[in-house]
């Protein structure tokens, strides 16, 4: 039996054999002792560090940086695809197919028209060639495996000598790709001329039109047109003889454009057409007005432009008043009148210049106090012209 060494090294205390001079473990020389190892291994002995070094370590700026750069990444990440399917999703929108509603019996001629259109345009046009009172087409879009079984349509109802045509295309509307009954719908009414009709017209994103094709004789109620983001268009032009009630045109943003055609007639004192970002647009020829009427034309960032002209002299006293203002833009006006109509021209503006018949600030004809028949004009803009120029 092998008799086990008991020398061990006085450095590291590491058992050694008999014949060892140096230690295998740390190579110290060896001297050499009998027993229990009397050294025990060395330890690296441990400096306590000064008071300020147990303060926890400063959050280091660069750390920080790419700390909140990597988790804004992974926000973008998560966030962009969701916008650009949001903003653009509708570019995945189908045709779905076609819906109509007409009516065709005409024992009841006046008709009340609502439309209330979350996404999609609305076009109305008055056809003399029709068998029916009214035609409707409304062209559904939707996403990819969509019904159109589910879309909406118009609906009718008579209260009690009116037809009540209502069209709602309701709130259900997302870009998102899995939402199956979001639709967009595309919107044509056509009209007999035998109508008479309310106008309620709304359409929150998309444009706005009810244009009379040239016909004569057309007798409206009530008109308003409005849209949150899309240009609204009231076109008579070449119609004569016309009869509305009241008039209203707006849009927050995008372009008024209206032509009230000839011999127009407005039973109503107060014309408000406006925008918020775009301009306005506006004539007729020799309106029709049986009291004082005043006109607010408006829009905070846009031009506008009127044609007026006004030979037809009332054999009534009427005052018309036009409040016009823009923040951002500049205003026309290009008018002829009757030699027995008074006029008055009052214009100002923070930054361009105004031009009234050459007069820079207003403009009175010799006839204004005395006339029977009276156009005044304030004309108002922050930044832009004003100009009033005789056609």
């Amino acid at each position: 039996m092998k008799k086990i060494s008991e020398q061990f090294c006085t450095q590291c205390g590491s058992q050694l054999s008999d014949a060892a001079v140096f230690c295998h473990k740390c190579g110290s020389k060896i001297e050499l002792v009998k027993g229990v190892p009397t050294a025990i291994p060395k330890q690296e002995v441990v400096t306590a560090p000064a008071k300020h070094q147990y303060l926890a370590k400063p959050y280091s700026p660069k750390r920080r940086n790419v700390i909140t750069g990597v988790s804004i990444g992974i926000i973008l990440a998560v966030i962009v695809p969701i916008i650009l399917i949001a903003v653009f999703g509708s570019i995945n929108f189908a045709h779905l197919g076609t819906i109509e509603f007409d009516v065709d019996s005409f024992a009841i001629t006046n008709i009340d028209l609502s439309i209330d259109n979350n996404v999609g345009s609305v076009d109305i046009e008055y056809d003399s060639s029709m068998t029916k009172l009214i035609e409707t087409t409304i062209e559904v879009r939707g996403r990819p495996g969509g019904n159109i079984h589910e879309a909406r349509t118009f609906g009718m109802r008579i209260d009690p000598d009116t037809l009540v045509i209502e069209f709602n295309s309701g709130e259900e509307y997302s870009f998102f790709f899995w939402n199956k009954r979001a639709f967009t719908y595309d919107i044509l009414v056509k009209l007999h001329p035998s109508a008479t009709v309310n106008h309620f017209v709304d359409a929150d994103t998309g444009s706005v039109l009810l244009t009379t094709n040239k016909i004569d004789d057309i007798e409206f109620n009530d008109v308003y047109l409005t849209s949150n983001t899309g240009r609204v268009t009231l076109d008579m032009s070449g119609s004569v003889n016309s009869i509305i009630q009241d008039l209203n045109l707006g849009t927050n943003t995008g372009r008024v454009n209206i032509d009230l055609g000839e011999r127009t007639t407005l039973n109503t004192t107060v014309v408000d057409l406006h925008t918020n970002t775009g301009s306005i647009t506006f004539s007729y020829t020799d309106l029709i007005v049986f009291d004082d009427i005043s006109w607010l034309i408006e829009t905070d960032t846009g031009s506008i432009n009127m044609f007026i002209t006004q030979n037809l002299v009332h054999p009534f006293g009427v005052d018309s008043v036009f409040d016009v203002v823009t923040d951002t833009g500049s205003i026309t006006l290009n008018f002829s009148f009757n030699n027995t109509i008074g006029f008055k021209f009052v214009g100002s503006t923070s930054t361009g210049s105004v031009d009234l018949l050459g007069e820079d600030g207003v403009y009175e004809s010799p006839n204004y106090l005395t006339a029977l028949n009276t156009y005044t004009f304030t004309m108002d803009t922050d930044t832009g012209s004003v100009t009033a120029q005789e056609i």
